[in-house]
């Protein structure tokens, strides 16, 4: 589950699925994907009360993401271990992350009540994350990545939607990690 941090206007959940195949225990490849659910900030709010209060005829339109969805490559350069509550060692690693993916948001209402068409962008994607492994096969995960996006945040003054401007989106995600062991083979 992630969430979108830093929004003016529209905060987004962002519900997914993420996939790695891990190719050595330090590098994985693997894919993103994540749906968009836009709640109001208090930013908004505000905005649309102050609006209503003085009977002005303007409407704040604005955007979310619709989803996310790319190809990535993980790397793992620190990886360990620790004793929790001096009883449970747990095996931890920090990774850092590159990817392209491309992004979706609905298109934005014009005053003249046109709409605007939903936009895709490619949208390339830092960031990196750790994970606590709390058996061979399950993980608590965290990552933080910003996702680089075209897009239009709202109208302007005129109602009208301005030029997409391409610009950093952070993404916080946490979850819950399933691994799948390889084969072990017995020693003789």
């Amino acid at each position: 589950f992630g969430s979108s941090l830093g929004d003016p206007y529209v905060r987004n959940l962002l519900p997914g699925a993420h996939y790695d195949a891990h190719l050595t225990d330090w590098l994985a490849v693997g894919a993103d994907l994540l749906v968009g659910i836009g709640v109001d900030t208090r930013m908004a709010g505000e905005i649309n009360t102050k609006v209503s209060k003085q009977n002005e005829t303007f409407e704040m339109q604005t955007s979310r993401l619709a989803f996310l969805a790319g190809a990535h490559t993980s790397v793992a350069p620190m990886s360990g271990k620790f004793m929790l509550l001096a009883s449970l060692p747990l095996h931890w690693d920090l990774h850092a992350n590159l990817g392209v993916g491309l992004a979706s948001t609905p298109g934005i209402t014009a005053s003249s009540g046109g709409k605007a068409p939903t936009t895709f962008s490619v949208a390339p994607w830092v960031g990196g994350g750790g994970r606590i492994f709390l058996s061979r096969v399950l993980a608590v995960t965290a990552d933080l990545n910003s996702w680089f996006i075209s897009r239009t945040l709202s109208v302007d003054r005129n109602n009208q939607p301005p030029g997409a401007a391409f610009a950093g989106q952070l993404v916080f995600t946490a979850g819950v990690s399933f691994f799948v062991p390889p084969d072990l083979k017995r020693a003789e």
